[in-house]
């Protein structure tokens, strides 16, 4: 287990929250999302729904197909529940899960998810997301700061 991997991010913000260091994490989210049902969304609703659920940057990198959108979605609502928000609280473009130089996945958060991050001091995602076999899934591990013994993966906040 590397020290960037999901595992050893999970447990680094464990070890962290169990000594009550100063890098403790500010927040945990995980999502499950079903990729058929979406699948039907996107036929339903057409450009209208993928433009009020997922921004053009969004839409680029996940290149049109639902298993990327639904990883995307499970990562909007993952961070959504490090921020102790929901959709109606936030807008789901608030969160914008983006592609980082890496290849990683990160976080951008705009209007009201940016205000709520602040508010609890998050200086730093770590993000992990993943789909198969008709499902899609990710996790969010918010911190005030960097976790020492996680790497550059997972993106973090911007601007």
């Amino acid at each position: 287990m590397t020290a960037g991997s999901p595992l050893g991010a999970l447990r680094s913000a464990w070890q962290a929250s169990a000594t009550g260091s100063a890098d403790q994490p500010a927040g945990v989210g995980i999502d499950l999302v079903e990729i058929e049902p979406l699948c039907q969304l996107m036929q339903s609703g057409g450009a209208a729904f993928l433009n009020a659920a997922w921004t053009p940057r969004e839409q680029h990198d996940a290149n049109g197909q639902p298993e990327g959108l639904a990883g995307k979605w499970a990562a909007k609502e993952a961070v959504m529940k490090t921020l102790q928000r929901g959709i109606g609280e936030l807008d789901p473009l608030d969160v914008e899960i983006v592609t980082t130089q890496l290849g990683a996945p990160g976080v951008e958060l705009h209007r009201a998810a940016r205000a709520a991050a602040r508010h609890k001091k998050i200086g730093q995602w770590h993000l992990s997301v993943t789909h198969e076999g008709g499902w899609a899934a990710a996790i969010a591990i918010a911190s005030p700061r960097h976790i020492r013994s996680v790497g550059t993966q997972g993106g973090g906040q911007r601007g």
